[in-house]
């Protein structure tokens, strides 16, 4: 029965290379697959959990026509079929057909050493004649092979004697073969036709299931990015949530900063009505002290009016006494005189009395005053926050495209201190600002610049920092109506304009006495502005512009001087811009938002117990 298979074997070789000329990859593969079918290995064989069929070289595209046509077939020696490739000598591991062609201009004899003792058939092609165990050769324009049996012997490979009768030899062995079994394989060529007509059909059913195979697969592979899809939206919306959080708890912390103030405004308010006490208190002893003169001064008229009855009878019984009436006269009119004085006293203290009680109710009026004022400038106050709050962007900026930070200290309730930003097509705009003047004034102008923005970048559609920065000071000279050598309107505002070109991987930056601070492979480097503001000055030249090129990974801040010119520390001196520069370089390897808190943290333990002097504004961005 073997040998009729193989006779089988042999013709379908010799019917499918009929048509041939030489090898192409289906032949060698068919070849292959079919030979290791029919090689007898040694009894290893059965604990190996694949048959592994290896190409020496470099040619893929025989490989994966090897690797389709081996799908196919599944399984040969009982065992699944493994195709591998090997592109180099010492990259040959352990298989059971080993392929090599001479085209990959490996010498034979060093691929035979390489898999000596291994068990492993060497199949070449296109190697001189008994070079190698079994060679494929061309006969005639025909692809045909020629066997080693010493050298397969040597591999304890064994093949059939009618196996070994169909290698060719030489020509002439060839054809006597051919001429004696022609009449077979004529007889054998019809069957293999019929059966060829089946596997073609076989074939094009395969090819359909694959079809529907690869489509379900692609089906998959859409579920499974748009789950993915989905996914990424999740987590970047948590991060959203975790970033309002945090911003939230933020907010919270603000307010019990601003709840704090309150409570140490009441008792300052507090002390001075419990100072406003003691001044009546004060009062009350003086109405007491004057009730108790009035009490001396009754008992001192009614004892005149005793001397004067005294005096009476005196000057009726000494009237032949003229000498002693004189001096009795005498002591009257000075005690009359005393009398007159006193009253004039009590007239005063009465005045004094009327006019302590005059100022009482002016205190307490100019009390009830000022907390009314104090009331309505703060609410006046907060309803200017809310609507700097409204006019400036959100603290998300731009979280789709960029990591960053944005801390914002108002020195008040309202600031001076102002950001500003907008995606204008491929890029983005990112804009710090320090007007002159905070609290209330400070404000007014940063509404004004951020008005004044909206209108030259957004309607205007002007975007390169330089042009922004001219634009922004000659609507500033004209709004305040400055003028130049004036000396009555200086305000204005320092600034970074920052342009992020993301196509091209480039950032735009101007400033008007502000500096940009890039941080790239662990060095910062300072990017100055120029030296004048935007508004009317000595120096009035068109503003620079510097661009730079980003890279993955680099971090650069724009800011106001309020942070590097806060006192605090245990000297109480100024931060200074070296000691920010510090701070930054130590945290740059956290997130960005873990950066902001880390520098409000450190600013906050750096002012103590000390006012903050000034609006902080810092913007950082991680490209």
């Amino acid at each position: 029965m073997k040998k009729l298979i193989f006779v089988f074997l042999l013709s379908g070789f010799y019917l499918y290379s009929s048509g041939q000329q030489g090898f192409d990859n289906t032949t060698r593969a068919l070849y292959i697959l079919d030979i290791s079918k029919y090689v007898e290995w040694d009894d290893n064989i059965q604990s190996k959990a694949d048959f592994v069929i290896a190409i020496l070289g470099n040619d893929t595209e025989f490989y994966w026509e090897l690797y389709n046509m081996a799908k196919t077939r599944q399984f040969i020696q009982n065992k699944p079929i493994k195709v591998l490739l090997f592109r180099e000598l010492k990259d040959i591991e352990k298989s059971q057909v080993l392929y090599v062609n001479v085209k990959e201009n490996f010498k034979i004899n060093q691929v035979l050493e390489r898999t000596h003792g291994n068990n492993t058939l060497v199949i070449s092609e296109g190697y001189e004649f008994q070079e190698s165990m079994l060679n494929f050769i061309v006969v005639d324009g025909k692809p045909r092979f020629e066997v080693n049996e010493m050298k397969l012997n040597e591999e304890s490979l064994k093949v059939s004697q009618l196996f070994l009768a169909q290698a060719v030899k030489t020509r002439e062995d060839w054809e006597e073969l051919y001429r004696i079994t022609d009449v077979a394989l004529e007889e054998e060529k019809e069957i293999t036709r019929q059966q060829q007509t089946v596997i073609d059909s076989q074939r094009v059913e395969i090819a359909e299931q694959e079809l529907k195979i690869m489509e379900q697969q692609e089906h998959l592979r859409n579920l499974n990015e748009e789950i993915n899809q989905k996914q990424k939206t999740l987590e970047q919306k948590i991060v959203v949530l975790n970033r309002q959080e945090k911003e939230i708890a933020s907010q919270n912390d603000i307010i019990l900063k601003q709840e704090e103030e309150v409570k140490q405004q009441n008792l300052i308010i507090e002390e001075k009505l419990q100072e406003i006490e003691v001044r009546t208190t004060q009062i009350a002893e003086q109405d007491s002290l004057i009730t108790a003169q009035k009490v001396i001064m009754f008992e001192q008229l009614k004892a005149i009016e005793k001397q004067r009855l005294l005096l009476y009878f005196a000057i009726i019984a000494l009237v032949l006494v003229s000498g002693l009436v004189y001096y009795i006269y005498r002591g009257y009119k000075i005690k009359k005189e005393a009398n007159i004085a006193l009253e004039e006293k009590n007239r005063q203290i009465l005045q004094q009395k009327d006019e302590i009680q005059r100022q009482k109710e002016i205190a307490e009026s100019q009390r009830d005053l000022i907390a009314y004022q104090k009331k309505h400038i703060e609410d006046s106050i907060h309803y200017a926050q809310r609507i700097q709050a409204a006019l400036l962007p959100s603290l998300e900026l731009f979280s789709d495209e960029i990591e960053h930070f944005v801390l914002y200290k108002p020195r008040d309730i309202v600031s001076g201190d102002f950001y500003w930003v907008s995606k204008i097509d491929h890029m983005q705009m990112v804009i710090a600002a320090d007007c002159t003047g905070h609290g209330v004034p400070g404000a007014f102008m940063s509404m004004l610049g951020i008005s004044m923005l909206n209108e030259i970048i957004i309607n205007k559609r002007i975007i390169q920092p330089d042009q922004v920065l001219n634009h922004l000071r000659e609507n500033i000279i004209h709004s305040l109506k400055q003028l130049a050598g004036g000396s009555d309107v200086k305000d204005g505002m320092d600034m970074s304009v920052c342009l992020l070109d993301f196509s091209n991987n480039k950032l735009h930056f101007a400033g008007a006495n502000n500096p940009l601070w890039l941080i790239s492979d662990g060095e910062l480097n300072e990017i100055k502005g120029d030296k004048m503001p935007v508004a009317i000055h000595e120096n009035m030249n068109p503003f620079k512009i510097n661009t730079l090129s980003l890279k993955k990974g680099d971090t650069f801040y724009i800011f106001s001087d309020g942070y590097a010119d806060q006192f605090g520390g245990p000297n109480q001196k100024k931060l200074l811009s070296k000691n920010f520069k510090t701070i930054l370089h130590e945290v740059q390897k956290l997130p960005m938002l873990e950066q902001g808190s880390k520098i409000d943290e450190f600013f906050e333990s750096w002012r103590r117990d000390l006012e903050q002097i000034d609006d902080v504004c810092v913007i950082g961005i991680r490209y």
